[in-house]
């Protein structure tokens, strides 16, 4: 077939073609580091020209701010699926224990991109920006269920948990995930917070919905 007689690109929605450029980075940023990967590599594996990713993209750290983004919105889903499908009377333990498991599944199953608490290598400011939003958010959620809002000790155990939790998650990654530390770094992470705060009946349990 002669060559100028091939079809162009597909045409595809606006929404459509977003979706495909950001699968397409995601998978990217998943196999190299940022600064290794280009925008039009994205462009060719989403089909599109690099002029079309920026189109919808103004610039490369605003594309990876995006794959970060979504990133930590699935991560938020998760945790608040995680929540919901806790049985009635379950424990301010259980609510936490969950939050905990969604976010190393998240560690688990991704790269950099998908965590809330390390970042990639010379990736840009705006995904650090990303980042502790997630956290503070995080924070203020549970800091919210603390049966006083305005104990200084149960404060200062929400933020040195979620270093913690930080920590530790980012040591368990570096290691490959091992899934037999998996269950000890549980159980570490929930027991910093018990002995931070004193007592779990501190914070109040998940609400039936």
């Amino acid at each position: 077939m002669n060559p100028s007689a091939q079809p162009g690109r597909q045409r595809l929605s606006p929404a459509v073609r977003t979706d495909a450029i950001l699968t397409a980075a995601t998978e990217a940023f998943a196999a190299s580091t940022y600064d290794q990967v280009s925008v039009a590599a994205i462009g060719r594996a989403a089909g599109a020209s690099e002029a079309l990713v920026y189109k919808y993209f103004d610039t490369k750290p605003g594309l990876y701010a995006a794959v970060v983004k979504a990133q930590l919105d699935r991560l938020s889903a998760r945790q608040q699926t995680a929540i919901a499908a806790l049985p009635t009377n379950s424990s301010a333990r259980d609510l936490v224990r969950v939050i905990v498991e969604a976010t190393l599944d998240q560690v688990a199953s991704a790269t950099a991109s998908a965590s809330p608490f390390f970042s990639g290598d010379s990736e840009p400011a705006e995904a650090g920006e990303l980042r502790q939003l997630y956290r503070t958010r995080l924070a203020d959620d549970l800091l919210a269920r603390l049966r006083n809002p305005s104990w200084t000790r149960g404060r200062l155990a929400v933020i040195g948990f979620l270093g913690f939790l930080g920590a530790s998650a980012q040591h368990w990654a570096e290691l490959g995930c091992p899934a037999d530390l998996r269950n000890p770094l549980v159980d570490a992470t929930l027991g910093a917070l018990q002995g931070a705060m004193g007592d779990w009946d501190l914070l109040a349990p998940p609400q039936p919905s």
